[in-house]
């Protein structure tokens, strides 16, 4: 039986597609909202990013699925692609001071937005007139113009777009495989009991992207447990993002995970960071010195003074979060 005979062809098929497209489309939308909704919010800049790749994700579901030209189409195909691209950045060099790590949400993510790209694209390059439906919804005459030679070269039922598609989603599919194996991971499972008589004194925890307490005081030696609470991995590492440290670092804590530090033998104010998201500081106070109270004054008040949301505002932007950075590095503010 021919394409032309197969019930899949023509308006069926173009149906299917348009359907399949707008679920992945909504599924990676859904997979943002609820990492926006129980961590990413938090993140500067890269929550208000989340909160419009939701949203941007959402619209295009409804446009592919209402609207029958392929724009609505190649638009949400270019979208899945670009949001693919932010995701291996993120990986790779980190975007706005986010320094991404690999998690089966990020990879479930991945896999979601080359099918939506796999299915849009099919549904651009095998809809039948494309490039005249183009310029009937008011594209401009080079869009209409080049989709329909594009079709021209690859006309509808044959396997030639298909197999182009297949190969732009394998090679997809072969660069995020490799940059997520590549990616550090969370952490592995937490020690052990901590031996008798060597309990950890305090706990500093790590919830909404964010120590607890931020200035702890502690006595030189003493040891400190950290616990993360937020469903994303994070460190606490001694020093700054200009300037790390090797006092002390937890190193990658995953959701649920703690670890034992223990505070310097030497009394002074030793700052802190987590080196994923590096707008998250602390102080640890140890012991007396001459210059801790004027060392947690200044921190405090640079932390009072940080806004209370920081979506879409980079503490890096923001004269408090400077100030707070140049306490930590025990630099004049």
């Amino acid at each position: 039986m021919s394409m032309a005979d197969s019930p899949w062809s023509g308006g069926s098929r173009q149906l299917a597609l348009r359907i399949a497209g707008a679920v992945l489309l909504a599924v990676t939308g859904a997979i943002h909202l609820d990492l926006y909704l129980t961590s990413y919010r938090h993140i500067p800049t890269i929550g208000l990013l989340f909160l419009l790749q939701v949203i941007a994700a959402f619209a295009l579901a409804i446009a592919v699925l209402l609207l029958r030209g392929p724009l609505a189409a190649a638009a949400g195909g270019g979208f899945a692609l670009s949001t693919l691209g932010g995701y291996l950045l993120s990986l790779w060099i980190g975007l706005f001071g986010f320094q991404e790590v690999r998690t089966t949400a990020g990879i479930v993510a991945g896999i979601i937005e080359i099918a939506a790209f796999t299915v849009l694209a099919l549904l651009v390059l095998l809809a039948p007139g494309a490039g005249r439906q183009a310029e009937r919804d008011g594209a401009p005459g080079r869009l209409g113009a080049g989709l329909a030679r594009l079709q021209a070269r690859i006309p509808a039922g044959q396997p030639l777009a298909g197999q182009a598609v297949a190969a732009a989603s394998a090679v997809a599919l072969v660069v995020l495989g490799i940059s997520v194996a590549t990616a550090s991971g969370p952490a592995s499972p937490a020690p052990g009991p901590t031996p008798p008589g060597a309990s950890a004194g305090l706990t500093i925890v790590i919830k909404n992207f964010k120590f607890t307490p931020a200035a702890p005081r502690v006595t030189p030696g003493e040891r400190i447990k950290v616990r993360n609470e937020d469903p994303v991995t994070h460190t606490l590492t001694a020093g700054t993002p200009a300037s790390v440290s090797s006092v002390f670092n937890t190193g990658s804590l995953g959701p649920g995970q703690a670890m034992v530090i223990v505070a310097p033998a030497k009394a002074g104010a030793y700052p802190f960071f987590c080196k994923i998201h590096t707008f998250m500081i602390g102080m640890l106070m140890v012991g007396h010195s001459s210059g801790n109270a004027a060392a947690l004054a200044t921190f405090r008040a640079a932390v009072a003074a940080l806004p209370k949301s920081v979506c879409g505002r980079a503490h890096a932007q923001h004269p408090a979060g400077r100030r707070a950075r140049l306490a930590g590095a025990g630099q004049p503010a």
